[in-house]
C-alpha cells in the first residue's frame, strides 16, 4: 500500500497517526522558515513558499480527528481531499520559480475575488466603501511585494494535469465530492456512507499524503521527515497497533 507507516485497523491509533502527522509537517514548516532571508529577495525561495503550504496540511489532517471517534465522515473527507490538493500544489510550485511566484499572486488573486463578492451583496454602503478602500489597499501592497493579482486560478483538474496525477485525482475525487457535498448518495443513503470501508480509504489516504509531502521537503530542502516524524511521536505514548506497509 505505502512505503510509510501506515496505522489502520485501531480507530484511537489512526487518529493519533493524523495528530502525529500534523505535528511533523508543522514542525517542517518551522525548518522552512527558519531559513527566511534577512532582505526580500528578487525571487522568493522555494521553502518559504512551501512552508505555508505545510501548516495548511497541518491543519488539514487536524480536522480529521477534530471530534475523536465522532468525527464526521464528510469531515474526514476534506481533511483528505485537502491534503491531497495541498500534495498537488506544492509539488506544482517546486517545479520552478514561475510556478512558486504564481501561487504567490493567486492569493492576492483570491483576496481581491472574496472582496468583488461581498461588494455583490447587500449591504450599507458605508460598508462597502471601506471594502474599496481595501481593495485599493491590497493592489498597492501587491505591487509592493511584486506581484500581480487578476492573474488566472489555476483549477484543481488543471493542477492533476500539470503534474501527472490525471488517474489519482479522478479517482479519489469521486469519493471525496461524494462525501465532502451533500450529494444524493450522501443524503438518500447515510447507513452506506457510513460504511467502515469508506472511513478506512479516507484516513489511509490522509496519512499516505501527509507523508508525500513530508518526503518531498525531505528530498527537496534536507529536512529529515523521520526526525520531524519523531518529535511529534514523542509528545504521544503511542499504542501498539496495526501498520501496514
Amino acid at each position: 500500500m505505502s512505503e510509510y507507516p501506515i496505522i489502520v485497523g485501531d480507530r484511537p491509533a489512526e487518529l493519533q497517526a493524523l495528530q502525529i502527522l500534523a505535528l511533523s509537517l508543522a514542525g517542517a514548516a518551522s525548518r522552512l522558515s527558519s531559513k527566511r532571508p534577512d532582505k526580500t529577495p528578487e525571487i522568493v525561495p522555494p521553502e518559504i513558499v512551501a512552508a505555508p503550504l505545510l501548516m495548511a496540511t497541518a491543519r488539514a489532517l487536524s480536522l480529521g480527528c477534530c471530534a475523536g471517534l465522532d468525527t464526521p465522515i464528510e469531515v474526514l473527507a476534506l481533511s483528505a481531499r485537502n491534503t491531497f490538493e495541498l500534495w498537488l500544489r506544492l509539488m506544482y510550485i517546486l517545479e520552478s520559480d514561475a510556478n512558486c511566484q504564481a501561487w504567490r499572486n493567486e492569493a492576492f488573486t483570491d483576496q481581491l475575488q472574496v472582496y468583488d463578492a461581498i461588494l455583490a451583496l447587500q449591504g450599507p454602503d458605508n460598508v462597502k466603501d471601506v471594502i474599496r478602500g481595501e481593495i485599493q489597499r491590497v493592489k498597492q501592497q501587491a505591487v509592493t511585494r511584486g506581484l500581480a493579482p487578476g492573474s488566472k486560478l489555476m483549477k484543481m483538474p488543471d493542477l492533476a494535469k500539470a503534474t501527472k496525477c490525471e488517474e489519482e485525482y479522478g479517482a479519489f475525487y469521486k469519493l471525496y465530492s461524494k462525501l465532502v457535498h451533500p450529494s444524493a448518495w450522501f443524503v438518500n443513503m447515510p447507513n452506506a456512507v457510513s460504511s467502515e470501508m469508506y472511513r478506512m480509504t479516507l484516513i489511509v489516504n490522509a496519512q499516505v499524503y501527509g507523508w508525500h509531502i513530508l518526503k518531498i521537503v525531505e528530498d527537496k530542502f534536507g529536512v529529515s521527515s523521520n526526525q520531524c516524524h519523531q518529535a511529534a511521536s514523542a509528545q504521544f505514548q503511542v499504542p501498539k497497533s496495526t501498520v501496514v506497509h
